[in-house]
């Protein structure tokens, strides 16, 4: 009877948790800034993920060399 009752507890447990972490809106997995929009909330906002393209993720300036004789060194 007790084995029953632990396998049944466990059973219930993980799908406790299984309902728990899962979202019915989940949060945007990136956020491409749209430095053109009025609205600043908390920074600037997100541009529709439809009009976001592949230029918006690439910099072309890492080979440049920087100034790195501040404090932090970077």
């Amino acid at each position: 009877m007790a084995r029953h009752n632990i396998m049944i507890l466990s059973l219930l447990t993980i799908t406790s948790t299984l309902v728990i972490a899962f979202e019915s809106s989940p949060l945007r997995d990136f956020c491409v800034a749209d430095p053109t929009s009025s609205a600043l909330v908390n920074g600037l906002a997100c541009l529709d993920s439809k009009i976001v393209e592949a230029n918006h993720f690439f910099f072309s300036g890492l080979h440049l060399l920087g100034n790195t004789s501040n404090p932090v060194g970077s």
